[in-house]
């Protein structure tokens, strides 16, 4: 009997690599999703113990702290323990320019092309003209009379942003957050919706006149100091208000 031909490196090294990128095809075209977890109803937390929660985070949302990583990271689980779910203030590795800082009014965004903007109530410091979200258009047409809790953060000011422009904004667009006025304890699930301030000097975040409202962010005890949080991606809750 002949010997049989001995195995080509060349071909086994081709199919391998054809492999990879077939196998790297399928994850673009069909996604893994996330697991999905439902909001757990939170154990009612002693009431001094949620006032020291609440005076932690007044401190540092009116001083714009920058809290150590232990401090930080305490603090995210004591919040995540009154709301019953988790929220920090890294996902992925991400962050905002800031945790803790002054949100400005701004005027309604204009959520899809052609779209006729809703005239609202006045709303202190929303003086801008309505204008197209910098990270994109809203990902589904806003339907008549929906509020648009939407939010926007400085990411300018990101100390690599110049390098990594097109990766920031793709994973940065329409993110879940929490905002969170710790002086009249409302907190309210918004959307980042813009990574440009008209004023990042003075302000740290920005807030559709929807989220501004709800969260009485300019209430005489905030006077625009709040806390923000992402939201993870898998936990399945809608903007708007939320109890506390």
């Amino acid at each position: 009997m002949p010997p049989l031909p001995a195995t080509s490196l060349y071909s086994l090294e081709l199919l391998d690599t054809l492999l990879q990128k077939k196998q790297a095809e399928f994850a673009v075209t069909f996604p893994e999703k996330p697991v999905t977890q439902q909001i757990n109803n939170p154990q009612p937390t002693p009431e001094p113990e949620r006032d020291e929660i609440f005076a932690k985070l007044e401190t540092a949302a009116s001083s714009l702290s920058q809290l150590s990583e232990k401090e930080l990271l305490y603090l995210e689980q004591q919040v995540s323990d009154l709301l019953g779910f988790e929220v920090t203030s890294s996902l992925d590795d991400q962050r905002l320019t800031h945790t803790f800082g002054k949100i400005q009014a701004l005027a309604e965004f204009v959520l899809q092309p052609h779209q006729n903007t809703v005239s609202t109530p006045a709303v202190r410091g929303a003086n801008m003209q309505a204008t197209r979200p910098t990270l994109g258009w809203a990902k589904k047409p806003p339907e008549n009379g929906e509020k648009h809790f939407l939010l926007a953060n400085h990411l300018l000011l990101l100390e690599d942003w110049h390098l990594k422009y097109a990766h920031y904004k793709n994973w940065y667009k329409w993110r879940k957050l929490l905002v969170l006025n710790p002086f009249n304890r409302v907190a309210v699930i918004v959307e980042l919706a813009s990574f440009t301030l008209p004023n990042p000097m003075q302000y740290q975040f920005g807030g559709s006149p929807d989220v501004i409202r709800a969260s009485q962010a300019w209430s005489p005890e905030a006077q625009g100091h709040v806390c923000v949080f992402f939201i993870p991606e898998e936990i399945a809750i809608k903007p708007g208000l939320h109890k506390i």
